[in-house]
């Protein structure tokens, strides 16, 4: 399974760089950087640098994911734990591959003149990210880097559990009712929605965490 995330991920790594070879004569001197909600190209930028962006940030946020466990104490490797890294990770990796590779394929699409609803698909693939994100969140080990990192969930284990369990399941259910809705309510309902709803998580986070480290704690 680690060798075939391992082939997936080169893959996805270099699906931004093939596509560039056979299209970067077609290219005009303009590619599309940002779009709105309503699926209009509000953001461009000369060919070079723009169209590198989102193959150099694959390859950074990749490399970052893979160097970051070293760097944790928490996450080091421990007598009787044969991973360094959580078994989380490579799911992570992939799918941040995933949702960039698909945004920058609008990139190129709408660069060549193609009629996709590039807004449409970016929102549906990072609801797609979260619904993975959400999936596995239950899984992530305490650590400094990922996951919901209050002062309460790295004090106490427990509350890192608990705290990621539900989270995972308010990030899913979250993400599959966003994906839902877009199809049948209006483009800035829908914004508004989306903002309350991360807003909603990160505030939750909080509250929740500390309220489970203040009632699981003895000595408070």
């Amino acid at each position: 399974m680690k060798t075939k995330l391992n082939w997936l991920e080169v893959v996805l790594l270099a699906a931004p760089f093939v596509a560039l070879a056979i299209y970067w004569s077609d290219l005009p001197a303009w590619v599309p950087m940002h779009w709105n909600f309503r699926g209009q190209v509000d953001g461009w930028s000369a060919k070079i640098p723009g169209i590198f962006f989102i193959p150099l940030t694959a390859l950074g946020i990749t490399a970052l994911l893979r160097v970051l466990p070293w760097f944790d104490p928490r996450l080091r490797r421990t007598p009787g734990d044969e991973s360094l890294m959580p078994a989380v990770l490579p799911i992570v990796r992939i799918a941040t591959l995933g949702l960039l590779d698909t945004i920058f394929l609008v990139q190129i699409a709408t660069s060549l003149g193609r009629n996709v609803a590039g807004g449409r698909i970016i929102i549906t693939s990072a609801l797609v990210f979260f619904l993975v994100l959400g999936n596995y969140l239950g899984n992530v080990r305490p650590n400094y880097f990922v996951g919901i990192r209050t002062p309460w969930t790295l004090e106490n284990p427990e509350t890192w559990r608990a705290t990621h369990r539900l989270g995972g399941r308010l990030m899913f259910f979250g993400a599959l009712i966003l994906l839902i809705a877009q199809f049948f309510v209006s483009e800035a309902i829908f914004a508004w929605l989306l903002v309350a709803s991360m807003l909603s998580l990160v505030a939750w986070g909080f509250v929740y965490s500390w309220h489970h480290c203040r009632t699981h704690d003895p000595t408070r």
